[in-house]
């Protein structure tokens, strides 16, 4: 544990050197927080449903919150009116259709675009929320005073309510030569925000989606299952620039620390004049499944987070979460996060678990273990180069909520994964880009690696193609593959198109000379597109594998408003 946790507080020094070693960026109002969904992804690639019209640019950096927990980062690095394409900085990383991300839009390019005539699309964010609209002007702007000074803000019982509605349907299935095998998996789901609810500058949010999952294997049961899931139903009160309080209860993932999960309960937060914000939060756990069934997993928690100055972007958080499991003492868990993400220079992450654990935990040696751990510690260059180091580390805490399969005693005193990988991008020409990443991994029993080289062309010729190629090599702790894989693609008023193929030579230990290597074959045509209110991917690909082939079907339709 000492070693990770000397890492950890290690990648505290950089903050206070490179603030010193570059001139502090122009103290920003604040932010708006921009909401964004996934509509197509591949590994280490994600569309997603914004874009320019939204006030979205080229190399803006975002934050993904899958559903299974934690947060992964990305940049966009293609733009278009109404949809963009974002590199993740984990390029195993294949976020799942639907998934959600956010964007601080700072306030400076939003005053710019009001005084344009253009407003994105805002979700929610920080201050006065949603889409300003500024109706009356006290007195006559003067040369030489702030742009806003004299507008008055608007009060949330003089503006109007604002409903957003989105839905969306996805389909995924396979089809295997295998004894005629096959998976479907169909997604049906909406999400609504109520904006301003009853004029009191609340909002009232609600996400659900209905799951069916059809497994086909001869000789064998089918496996059919049905699930309604609850994401979020959720009123929060407050929060805005007439209220420093703000006060969440329903099913909602939690603010003040997203690290402590989705909460059936009621969370109260505070922010300070300085920035600071501190809060606590009480209620049930939903258990992290298909189902996503609560009343087991009472948690009490608590934060506070502190922020250098206004512009928020040097900031380190803390929080403690206690919880029981159907009335028994579980977990005990410290969270520690720090981040400075300044809008140019140097961007750094840090998150850390710690579980506390007493002398009746026998599977555990100490009394804080690493959980988990992330350092992620990059730069976006004015060119549109980037370079990001990151370090991961996971082990199973002790708990007695089913949070996991059966894990035996051996398996939690010493199971545990760490990973560093070093990605750098260089944005040769406006139209060209080179990639190369490499990584290495260890655990309880082997260790690895992997690397990748790729190059990007895009608006090739007056057709507006693009070409995407790749080659790689990973090592792993039972196979070991080399490949290589190129898209061909154009973009059209109709959307992005895309014929993608990937050969990979694959070598698996402990088999026999007859059944080692499996080569594979990936073929695959694509599009994207986004229309009004409408966004539409799909995809078909065929598989080849020794003698077995598949055919993989992909769908995901959207709608927002």
């Amino acid at each position: 544990m000492r070693p990770i946790l000397l890492l950890w507080w290690l990648s505290l020094a950089p903050v206070p050197l490179l603030a010193a070693q570059e001139a502090p960026p122009p103290v920003q109002e604040g932010s708006v927080v921009l909401e964004v969904r996934v509509t197509a992804s591949e590994p280490g690639s994600a569309r997603i449903d914004r874009g320019s019209a939204d006030g979205l640019e080229a190399g803006d950096r975002l934050v993904f919150h899958p559903r299974g927990g934690s947060t992964y980062f990305g940049t966009i690095v293609e733009l278009e009116e109404r949809a963009a394409r974002v590199e993740l900085q984990d390029t195993k990383i294949q976020p799942a259709p639907g998934t959600r991300g956010e964007f601080e839009l700072p306030r400076a390019r939003l005053k710019a675009r009001v005084t344009t005539g253009k407003r994105p699309a805002l979700q929610r964010g920080g201050g006065e929320r949603g889409e300003p609209r500024f109706q009356k002007r006290e007195q006559e702007w003067q040369a030489g005073e702030p742009l806003l000074a004299k507008v008055r803000p608007v009060r949330p019982s003089e503006r109007a309510v604002r409903v957003r509605s989105r839905g969306w349907l996805a389909f995924d299935g396979t089809l295997s030569g295998e004894d005629d095998r096959h998976d479907t998996f169909t997604r049906l789901g909406g999400s609504l925000e109520i904006e301003n609810a009853f004029h009191a500058g609340g909002r009232l949010l609600a996400d659900a989606e209905w799951n069916y999952r059809h497994v086909d294997v001869p000789d064998l049961d089918d496996e059919r299952g049905r699930e309604f899931r609850l994401e979020r139903l959720a009123y929060v009160a407050g929060g805005t620039r007439f209220d420093p309080t703000s006060l969440a209860f329903g099913r909602f993932l939690q603010e003040g620390l997203s690290e402590f999960g989705v909460l059936d309960g009621v969370e109260w937060r505070v922010r300070r004049r300085n920035g600071h914000r501190y809060g606590a939060s009480f209620g049930f756990l939903p258990e992290p499944d298909e189902d996503f069934q609560s009343g087991e997993d009472l948690q009490l928690a608590g934060f506070y987070d502190w922020v250098a100055d206004e512009s928020e972007q040097l900031s380190f958080a803390a929080g403690f979460q206690k919880t029981l499991h159907n009335g028994a003492a579980d977990r005990d868990l410290f969270v520690l996060r720090l981040q400075r993400l300044p809008r140019a220079g140097w961007n750094l992450f840090s998150t850390l678990w710690l579980d506390y654990y007493t002398g009746s935990d026998d599977e555990k040696d100490s009394t804080l273990g690493v959980t988990q751990a992330q350092v992620s510690l990059g730069r976006r260059y004015e060119g549109g180069s980037a370079l990001d180091l990151v370090f991961r580390h996971l082990e199973f805490p002790l708990l007695e909520r089913d949070e996991f399969l059966p894990v035996t005693a051996a398996q939690l005193a010493d199971d545990h994964h760490e990973r560093v990988a070093l990605t750098h991008r260089w944005q040769m020409t406006s139209d060209a880009r080179l990639r190369t990443s490499l990584g290495a991994w260890s655990d309880e029993d082997d260790s690895g690696g992997d690397g990748e080289l790729g190059l990007a062309l895009q608006e090739l010729f007056p057709i507006r193609a693009f070409v995407d190629a790749d080659v790689y090599a990973t090592r792993g702790q039972f196979q070991t593959s080399v490949g290589t894989r190129c898209a061909l693609g154009w973009r059209t008023p109709l959307g992005r198109w895309a014929l993608a193929y990937e050969f990979s030579q694959n070598r698996f230990d402990g088999f026999s000379s007859d059944n080692d290597d499996l080569p594979t074959h990936r073929l695959g045509f694509r599009g994207d597109h986004a229309w009004h209110t409408w966004d539409l991917s799909w995809r078909i690909e065929g598989v080849l594998y020794d003698d077995e082939h598949a055919l993989q079907l992909g769908l995901y339709l959207q709608r927002s408003q």
